[in-house]
């Protein structure tokens, strides 16, 4: 019979009276619910409830109930229960979501199949994860579908014992109060084998084999089991429970906190979210740092409610005294008497009574990220773990059995696919807490020894990514746990690996921060001049020039480099790694000199080591190369990329370290004018980084930069201007809007907007990136003078001589200074100069300068290449002015030539020669045609008008075409004037 301890008026008494006094009939109630006519029937009979507290909440607002009346009508929709009831525990009014849940329950636990066949599901998760309750909810949402509904506490044999003894007396058993209680158990398990549609709840089930010593054989009915055993076998279907999502555990909390009504929705809580701004935040934030585990929430809630604090206030203090809070469980739950720590403690225990092996394992991940640690760390990994786990690494078996064991109470989740574990950051505080200090000590010693041997130690090879992955977020934690003061060489180590897997992958920040601490703990643990100090230093050296820090970039370097030679001598490995740091940083700073001798002396010691045919080998070619490149030495640079790519070609053409000398050796072709050759180069090394690294990676900037420069360079602005763009893009996303690539980015995109005559825009552009070169390099630096120049040649563009020439000079002068007067760079600031002195009329001082730019760019970068072609042309129009027809037309035809090799015919360059060319033509037909007419003239008398004379001279300016071209022709004169 029903059975309550509530005298409430049943829920359809109570409809039926609100209806009525809305003066509404069963039909427009139906209807103003979207519901059949039926429905409501059904719950003013008392043979149906509405699914959801939200049906009643609607209710109750189509019958304009106030708060008061709303809640009786929710307290009537616990208190309807099926004809034979025994669930010991109240409806919880604060329950909250899960609905996606209890729809798959209903589903297969429904009325109809259980008439049919025997349904079995079983709720399994983590203690405190929610599933008596949602078996709760179950029971009471769905309690008329059943014939019964009994619940019985499955912890312990003497639970069941107990519950089947009260079962019997709901059902008035005859023989309930017998003494033989297996007698009164019988009676229960023949009136389950009798009836059918009954439901069945098995709360907590520790061992399974106990419900088939209870349960008949045969029996028509729905059970439901909750359970921490992830391995049911064929006995129920599972159905894995996770801790709340965000917006649940949020709304339960709140709820819970007495913040919010018991029937709040959603739409309620974004209200108090705008009033409440900050506490909304706090709670927001404390539903993750508890994992959105129900017990842990609703043990906030209770804390909140007693003590009348903010969820701010308990988030500071859970930030502090975590241990302490989650071991407070408040006023005793009926339903959950245990704190979250006790609950895992218990568990912790009975793990360590059935395998030392798993409770090793535990602890090992206590101090992991909580998501995806990888299985490899206790196979691989299990000789620095400690003697128990050790043995995982020769059986296999032994880590299986230990994760049954973990399994069997939800300690841990297994993805097999992805050969990984996880588990709940909770369970991971509740362990952290229950080790003492000395094991906490020795774990994270073992733990860290292993992390270690583990990491790759080249974190450039792309094979290698995938295990850095798979480990980062487990070094970072654990890292975290460690105090430097009791860090030591390995941890060291660790730390400077791992910065180095986030430097390759442009994590800056985050790499920055473990470099300085390897090295902080490094000093103080290991001593100033310890040799591990050098390679963090040398990643932080590398870390410091890439963001524009140069000077501490070059202090670090050269402190690492001091370092490695002290310790291991002038030949070690070490040494040749930290001097290619030392070089590359010095290349980037144009400190060209110093960086030679640098690069030859690491590729000695790699070569007398490991021969020719080595990965460092080729690596430090494709550095030398660029240094050569810069240096415009292109004769030298190509033999090492071409050395460098045909040994990464020999390990794989899609290798990623091939696409650094590719992308070198098209950095060459394009300075070198040869764009057919450098675009499919540039492609490839594009290619190949966006694979690797993706789409947002500060090195696939290189690629593309390159490509827009070769199409900028051919006239294809349509094509260069969005790839600049997309530079600029990466480099502000991953370095900020100050670093010196952007500067290079706006200084490339200015070119393309000055090429197309959009000059207002290119001004702008240039002297944002001066802006920034002037703030990262200081105003004397070389790549300083690359906006310098660009904007004087803007300025002659826009005929503003003097400051065109004041920004040449400086431009000439800073590069002679820093790249020596012979560097082919200088040939920009005397190519323009030498224009403006031909606009001025300084014809001597044109001249030289213009003979000796032409003279550096032949010399350095040959005689057909397009740098050479743009003062060659320069010079044809300076020779044209001074009346040296033949030689301006000798030099415009030489430039024609390169430029229609090199550049499509529609290029406005070639275009302009083309123009240039085809005047001169003129001007040559010309002057030869005064010259005929001056020398016809000559031969007639010098009083002769006679009229045979002036026709025959028609006749011959006739002959000679169109002489409207030629202002001057002595001939026409001699026409017009008779």
């Amino acid at each position: 019979m029903i059975s309550t301890d509530r005298d409430f008026p049943s829920f359809g008494i109570l409809i039926k009276s609100f209806r009525t006094r809305r003066h509404l009939t069963q039909q427009q109630l139906a209807e103003a619910m979207g519901l059949h006519r039926h429905a409501v029937g059904r719950w003013e009979q008392g043979s149906f409830l509405p699914r959801s507290k939200e049906t009643i909440l609607e209710l109750a607002t189509v019958l304009h109930l106030d708060d008061q009346e709303t809640r009786s009508l929710l307290e009537a929709s616990l208190t309807a229960l099926s004809p034979y009831w025994y669930v010991p525990l109240p409806r919880n009014p604060y329950f909250t979501g899960r609905e996606e849940i209890l729809e798959a329950l209903h589903t297969q636990l429904g009325a109809d199949q259980a008439a049919v066949l025997t349904q079995s599901s079983a709720l399994h998760g983590l203690g405190g994860v929610g599933k008596t309750q949602i078996a709760l909810e179950y029971a009471y949402r769905h309690a008329l579908e059943y014939s019964a509904v009994f619940w019985i506490g499955a912890e312990t044999k003497e639970n069941i014992i107990s519950s089947l003894l009260h079962i019997a007396e709901t059902l008035q058993l005859p023989g309930r109060n017998d003494k033989d209680q297996q007698q009164v158990i019988a009676a229960v398990q023949r009136w389950l084998t009798t009836h059918g549609q009954w439901l069945l709840i098995w709360d907590n089930v520790e061992d399974l084999c106990l419900l088939d010593s209870f349960l008949p054989s045969a029996r028509s009915g729905a059970i439901l089991i909750t359970t921490r055993c992830q391995a049911l076998g064929t006995f129920a279907r599972g159905v894995d429970l996770l801790p709340m999502k965000h917006e649940e555990g949020m709304l339960f909390l709140l709820r819970r906190a007495k913040l919010l009504a018991p029937e709040a929705t959603d739409e309620q809580a974004c209200q108090l979210a705008e009033l409440m701004p900050s506490q909304c935040a706090a709670a927001a934030d404390l539903v993750m740092a508890l994992g959105g585990l129900p017990l842990a929430l609703d043990q906030a809630g209770a804390y909140i409610e007693e003590t009348g604090c903010s969820p701010m206030d308990y988030l500071r203090l859970y930030e502090h005294q975590q241990a302490q809070l989650l071991d407070r469980r408040g006023t005793p739950g009926r339903d959950h008497p245990r704190s979250v720590a006790t609950t895992f403690r218990l568990a912790l225990e009975q793990v360590e009574q059935k395998q030392s092996v798993a409770t090793d394992l535990l602890r090992v991940c206590a101090f992991l990220h909580a998501e995806s640690i990888p299985e490899e760390l206790f196979t691989e990994g299990a000789a620095h773990l400690g003697p128990e786990l050790a043995l995982l690494a020769t059986d296999l078996c032994q880590l299986d059995q230990a994760i049954a064991v973990l399994r069997n109470l939800s300690l841990v989740q297994r993805q097999a696919e992805t050969r990984t574990l996880s588990m709940h950051r909770l369970v991971q505080a509740v362990l952290y807490e229950w080790m003492s200090e000395q094991e906490r000590a020795l774990w994270l010693r073992r733990l860290t020894t292993a992390l270690n041997a583990l990491f790759p130690e080249d974190t450039s090879d792309s094979s290698k990514w995938e295990r850095c992955e798979r480990l980062l977020a487990h070094v970072l934690t654990e890292a975290a746990a460690i105090p430097d003061h009791a860090g030591n060489q390995t941890l060291v180590q660790l730390l400077r690996k791992a910065a180095d897997y986030l430097r390759e992958h442009a994590q800056y920040k985050q790499a920055e921060q473990l470099y300085r601490r390897a090295v902080y703990v490094g000093e103080q643990q290991l001593g100033p001049e310890h040799p591990d100090l050098a390679l963090a230093l040398d990643g932080l050296a590398a870390l410091s020039q890439e963001e524009g820090k140069h000077e501490q970039a070059v202090s670090l370097a050269q402190r690492a480099l001091h370092l490695s030679e002290r310790a291991l001598g002038s030949d070690h490995l070490q040494v040749a790694f930290s001097l290619n740091t030392l070089a590359r940083i010095y290349v980037e700073q144009g400190m060209y000199e110093q960086a030679e001798p640098l690069y030859q002396q690491a590729l000695h010691i790699w070569e007398q080591r490991y021969g020719p045919d080595y990965p460092h080998v080729a690596s430090c070619l494709n550095d030398l190369a660029l240094l050569y490149w810069r240096q415009g030495r292109y004769e030298l640079a190509e033999p090492l990329l071409q050395r460098a790519i045909h040994f990464w070609k020999q390990r794989g053409s899609e290798s990623l370290q091939i696409a650094s000398p590719l992308n070198n050796l098209a950095l060459l072709y394009w300075k070198q004018g040869k764009y057919e050759q450098a675009e499919p180069l540039f492609l490839q090394a594009l290619r190949i980084w966006e694979q690797e690294y993706g789409p947002e990676h500060p090195i696939r900037a290189y690629g593309l930069s390159g490509l827009a420069i070769v199409y900028s360079e051919q006239g294809k602005y349509e094509q260069a201007e969005p790839l600049f763009e997309q530079v600029l893009h990466i480099w502000e996303q991953t370095q900020g809007p100050e670093h010196h690539q952007v500067a290079i980015a706006l200084f490339n995109l200015g070119e393309v907007a000055a090429s197309r005559g959009k000059y207002e825009q290119a001004e702008a552009l240039y002297k944002r990136a001066l802006h920034i070169k002037k703030q990262v390099w200081g105003p004397e630096h070389p790549q300083v003078a690359y906006a310098l120049n660009s904007l004087a040649d803007l300025f002659m563009k826009q005929e503003r001589y003097e400051q065109a020439e004041e920004w040449y000079q400086q431009v000439l002068s800073i590069w002679e200074r820093g790249l020596g007067p012979d560097h082919p760079q200088v040939a920009y600031p005397l190519n323009g100069l030498a224009n403006l002195a031909s606009v001025w009329g300084k014809t001597e001082q044109a001249e030289a300068l213009y003979k000796r730019a032409l003279h550096l760019r032949e010399q350095h970068l040959g005689q057909d290449h397009p740098e050479t072609a743009e003062t060659l042309h320069d010079l044809a129009i300076f020779r044209q002015k001074q009346g040296h027809l033949n030689e301006a037309l000798s030099l415009a035809e030489r430039t024609l030539k390169i430029r229609s090799q090199l550049l499509r015919d529609v290029h406005p360059k070639t275009i302009a020669t083309q123009t240039l060319y085809d005047q001169l033509l003129q001007e040559e037909a010309c002057t030869q045609r005064e010259a005929d007419s001056a020398r016809y003239l000559e031969e007639l008398p010098d009083s002769c008008r006679e009229e045979r004379h002036v026709e025959e001279a028609s006749l011959t300016l006739h002959d000679r075409g169109d002489s409207s071209l030629c202002e001057n022709d002595p001939l026409q004169e001699f026409l017009d004037a008779c």
